[in-house]
């Protein structure tokens, strides 16, 4: 999933499960009274409680109606300040820290000037009733930003995703915006709730959040110095191919529609290394020539690239490949499977080294062309950097079971703490997943121990 993720329902239940899924910020609402479609929209203060246990950060929206629909009315006079007013009543209740930001929703494209005034006397009544004690944050079109930002009743500045409103694309390629909502409309495969999906603009120190202790965003110009964020849109009217690698050689992904919006995150020739999903991790490479610059530069060259192989895995995550229940085949395991000496073998056989060597044989490498886990230790794969990892190595387990004696592999992810390895894999729960696995210890009935970590 996303690292900033927002949603109308509540997510407390979920708390642990969205931090292993890589969230790191969950952005939840205020507002005057829930309704009977999302008759738990605010948030409270045990959600906020399990949010916080879990590791989580969060941010608040106050948005009732927010004049959703055009209802320009929702911040005509006195109603900046009722709703500042119920803003910190609630924020009290769950100890919200003075300095954090409150953001007031603007969910309509308001564009005529008498529009933004009125919106404008509104947020100069939040700001007056608010006295400085958190920051005002707006989520709303281009054009509500820049005249907030203009006045100064708003310093922290969320786009939605609805680039054909207003003065959206400009701010957008202003760099002035502190949230952009760039995947919309999105659904949990757990716990049966929607969300959006977020970026975060490096430009700025945080967005306002606040709870548990502040945990690294995941885009990667955030942790390793950049010119900013790069923001692209398809501009090939039928359609851009996504590839495994930087050339016309590799294996097609998919085809990204014209207006797509996807994020840069470095360049290999004529070649963007894209994340089409803001999760800070590549998804592949597009062609240069056919697409657009909304926002920022490329992160600095200095960036360790992703390997291709790792590029191919991440493909097979977002087509959530698992093995079918009873005695049918997933034709795509099955293809794994032919890539290794033996050839295609059901999805009950063990599968794991299969889709590393299919992912490895996409990016034009290869493999061990075995089903063996171990193999890729056992025959020396590559070279051993088990001291120095980088997302997208391949980690090699011995795995011990009073069964048998076998293995795992997967590529690598991220080491947590000294104890636990990240790992994007397949067969981790009968599926093509990211999953947490000890250094040397016991999962289940499983005993681990890692033997390399290779590249």
């Amino acid at each position: 999933m996303h690292d900033i993720i927002d949603s109308p329902y509540p997510l407390g239940d979920h708390a642990a499960r969205l931090f292993q899924e890589g969230v790191r910020t969950v952005v939840r609402y205020y507002n005057n009274k829930n309704s009977s479609t999302f008759p738990s929209k605010c948030l409270t203060p045990a959600e906020y409680g399990k949010l916080t246990a879990a590791g989580l950060r969060v941010a608040v929206v106050f948005q009732q109606r927010g004049g959703a629909g055009g209802f320009l009315d929702d911040f005509s006079a006195g109603k900046g300040t009722r709703d500042a007013n119920r803003a910190m009543t609630l924020a009290a209740t769950i100890g919200q820290p003075a300095g954090s930001a409150i953001y007031f929703g603007v969910d309509h494209d308001f564009f005529r000037n008498s529009e933004l005034d009125q919106i404008d006397r509104y947020f100069a009544e939040v700001n007056a009733a608010l006295g400085g004690r958190f920051r005002v944050g707006v989520y709303g079109s281009g054009a509500v930003c820049s005249r907030l930002k203009s006045t100064g009743h708003a310093t922290l500045f969320w786009l939605p995703a609805s680039l054909g409103w207003s003065g959206s694309k400009a701010f957008l390629a202003s760099q002035q915006w502190t949230l952009f909502q760039k995947f919309q409309e999105l659904q949990s495969s757990f716990g049966r709730f929607d969300y959006d999906g977020n970026i975060f603009n490096p430009a700025f120190e945080d967005f306002g959040e606040f709870g548990a202790t502040p945990q690294q965003h995941l885009p990667p110009s955030k942790r390793q110095g950049s010119e900013g964020i790069a923001v692209f849109e398809v501009i090939a009217r039928s359609g851009l191919r996504l590839r495994g690698g930087a050339g016309d050689g590799f294996t097609v992904l998919q085809t990204l529609p014209l207006g797509t919006i996807v994020h840069g995150l470095g360049q290999e020739g004529d070649w963007v290394q894209v994340d089409i999903d803001g999760d800070g991790i590549a998804d592949g490479f597009m062609a240069r020539a056919f697409l657009k610059a909304l926002a920022g530069g490329l992160p600095l060259a200095s960036a360790p690239a992703i390997p291709r192989p790792y590029v191919v895995a991440q493909a097979e995550l977002a087509l959530d490949v698992r093995e079918v229940t009873g005695p049918q085949n997933n034709p795509r395991i099955v293809m794994y499977h032919s890539s290794t000496s033996g050839g295609a073998a059901s999805d009950e056989t063990a599968w794991c080294s299969s889709f590393v060597n299919y992912c490895v044989e996409q990016a034009g490498l290869k493999g061990t062309d075995s089903k063996w886990a171990r193999s890729w230790h056992d025959e020396g794969w590559g070279e051993a950097v088990t001291d120095d990892p980088h997302p997208g190595d391949i980690v090699v387990w011995r795995r011990q079971s009073a069964s048998g004696d076998g293995g795992h592999v997967g590529f690598f992810v991220e080491k947590i703490g000294s104890d636990i390895i990240r790992v994007l894999g397949g067969n981790q729960s009968n599926r093509v997943r990211i999953s947490d696995y000890p250094v040397k210890g016991t999962l289940g009935a499983m005993k681990y121990t890692l033997l390399s970590i290779r590249r």
